[in-house]
């Protein structure tokens, strides 16, 4: 009973401000441990039993067993020192229950089990950082040195990492200055910690200047920093100077790159398109004895199957198992989707039967690839199985595995039953996205189902989903197709009033449908107004002019756009290039088509 009301009374207790905490320095607390321990005098463990029972805390695996270890701890006659207590409210911290330590540490204040110290503080420190709450951590910072307690290092290094948690890097560094300015030496798990907030940013040249700064003052970033600005070069594109830096760290640095530096780069340079080069560091990864894990793996397989290297892939399986790593789901599913790239759905359903014949159960990306596969070669009924299939299993389709399916309807000229898919979605929890919206738009417009698409599209407003270009883009295309031109061009002025600027797309599918309505000056002055208002024409939009011109044998003008065309550094497409040669063999007359046909064809 005793155990279940303290838990009540610190859950209830825990309310900001956190600051509160009871920094009494008189005997008070003293004499309510005497009156606490002799309550529980009929506790008192043996020796041996408050040793194990010490040993303990740093094995402890939840929040439940670290609440009886408080209470145990409690009941010991004499009590425990105050580096137990400290160190069972950092295993509690470490649960990510930071809220519970806080609760815990205010609580053994009060009662006198544990007086204010500067390890005790700095875990409040950064259970308050954890929870997004650095205001009160400076607070309590500031209380530390009033009340005599000089903060640490790792004391200042954890408001570091609380700053960059919440995204004030800026402030981070500021404070790490300050930190010089007030006597304490960074280290490098100081200057890593900034580092990796700078990355997690985005800063990644930022946290290469502070590279830099550690090196000119003597204090050798380790290889934890190293890695952090590898992996955010990486991230934003820039594999070459991520492999630069990893030559410079590995060189002038001296510093052993470990599995993590390897992975980031060989990620890198998969998404960049060069498989081969990650190839080869996976082979220098190994000959330099560090072994690639599952997932070094299958971010190689992965790049191999995208490529529609599937033979490659393979053979980093087999190497892979060769070296005791067992091949996961996310190996499998790569190889899967691989095979259904391809259209090689048979050799796609082998590798599902091996791995569930493993022991490797498929999850709700598996089974999407495999429904994408089927999808693409139309085979509808046998994508609509294994989404039964992820039913019975209990796996529920996410909107990638929908919006698949809906596609797949919508190609193979289903798009009743595709319009009915999107909406039954809801029934299993989930709710159609802007690509749902897209896919469903576009397949009821292009099987000529126009009065269902845009009842669909008039529900779609209602439902306050946050309609982008690209649905306005379909909708328009839809109208002009179907013949509701001043409808589309109504739709189409009222875009910015909804907040949406209408772009090339949006315009050269109005000029599509503007000259497909005979409308050529409409047409050429819609072209003239995106110009003018900052949305360039590209060189499907001139093409798409040129050849409704040549259509309607407006050779003069023709020959004008063809001529701004070629300055602009555009072409003509395969469909303007057939028309101009169809025109110039029965109209050989007309000067000026003539003259620019000699001059550029």
């Amino acid at each position: 009973m005793a155990l279940i009301s303290i838990r009540i009374r610190i859950r209830i207790r825990f309310t900001f401000p956190l600051l509160h905490l009871h920094f009494n320095n008189n005997n008070n607390n003293n004499n309510s441990l005497s009156s606490f321990n002799s309550h529980h005098s009929s506790s008192t463990h043996s020796t041996h039993n408050r040793r194990q029972l010490f040993d303990s805390i740093t094995n402890l695996t939840n929040i439940d067993s670290a609440f009886d270890y408080f209470h145990n701890m409690l009941s010991l006659d004499p009590a425990p020192s105050p580096n137990h207590f400290n160190s069972l409210f950092s295993s509690i911290a470490n649960f990510n229950h930071y809220e519970t330590a806080i609760s815990l540490i205010k609580h053994s204040y009060s009662i006198g089990v544990v007086k204010p110290d500067v390890f005790n503080l700095t875990i409040v420190i950064n259970c308050l950082c954890r929870l997004r709450r650095t205001d009160f951590a400076l607070s309590l910072i500031g209380i530390m040195f009033k009340i005599g307690f000089e903060p640490t290092l790792v004391t200042l290094t954890t408001i570091v990492n609380g700053l960059c948690i919440e995204g004030n890097v800026a402030r981070a560094v500021r404070l790490v200055d300050d930190m010089e300015n007030m006597g304490y030496v960074p280290d490098g798990i100081t200057y890593g910690t900034m580092i990796n907030g700078l990355c997690k940013m985005g800063d990644a040249w930022v946290a290469v200047m502070c590279l830099r700064q550690m090196e000119e003052r003597k204090r050798g970033p380790s290889v934890e920093g190293y890695n952090a600005i590898i992996d955010a070069l990486c991230k934003d594109g820039l594999v070459s100077e991520a492999l630069n830096l990893f030559s410079e760290m590995v060189g002038k640095g001296g510093i052993r790159p470990t599995l993590v530096t390897y992975t980031c780069l060989i990620h890198g340079l998969c998404n960049s398109g060069r498989w081969k080069h990650a190839a080869d560091l996976l082979s220098e990864m190994m000959r330099r004895g560090i072994f690639p894990d599952v997932h070094t793996f299958n971010i190689l397989i992965n790049a191999f199957c995208n490529e529609g290297l599937l033979m490659e892939a393979k053979g980093i399986m087999g190497h892979m198992i060769q070296i005791g790593e067992e091949p996961n789901v996310v190996t499998y599913t790569s190889l899967i989707g691989g095979y259904c790239l391809q259209n090689r759905l048979k050799e796609a359903m082998k590798v599902f039967d091996l791995m569930v014949d493993k022991g490797c159960l498929p999850n709700v990306v598996t089974y999407s690839a495999l429904i994408h596969g089927w999808c693409k070669v139309k085979d509808i009924d046998k994508a609509m199985c294994l989404l039964g299939e992820m039913s019975k299993k209990g796996l529920h389709p996410n909107v990638v595995t929908w919006n698949t399916l809906i596609g797949g309807f919508c190609k193979a000229r289903k798009p009743l039953a595709a319009k009915e898919l999107f909406f039954t979605m809801h029934k299993y929890g989930q709710l159609p996205d802007l690509q749902t919206c897209a896919i469903i738009l576009d397949g009821l417009f292009k099987c000529n189902l126009h009065s269902d698409a845009m009842s669909l599209f008039r529900k779609m407003e209602k439902m306050n989903l946050d309609l982008d270009i690209v649905i306005y883009g379909i909708t328009l295309r839809g109208m002009c197709h179907s013949g509701k031109l001043k409808d589309a061009q109504k739709l189409f002025s009222y875009l910015p009033a909804k907040g949406l600027k209408n772009n090339i797309y949006t315009y050269t599918i109005m000029i599509q449908g503007l000259c497909n309505g005979g409308l050529l000056d409409d047409a050429e002055d819609l072209l003239i107004r995106m110009e003018e208002e900052g949305c360039l024409p590209n060189m499907c939009t001139y093409n798409v002019f040129v050849q409704t011109l040549l259509r309607r044998k407006e050779f003069s003008r023709s020959a004008k756009y063809l001529r701004i065309m070629k300055a602009k550094g555009f072409s003509a497409d395969a469909t303007t290039t057939k028309l101009l040669i169809n025109r110039f063999s029965t109209n050989k007359g007309h000067n000026d088509l003539q003259k620019f046909l000699k001059n550029n064809i």
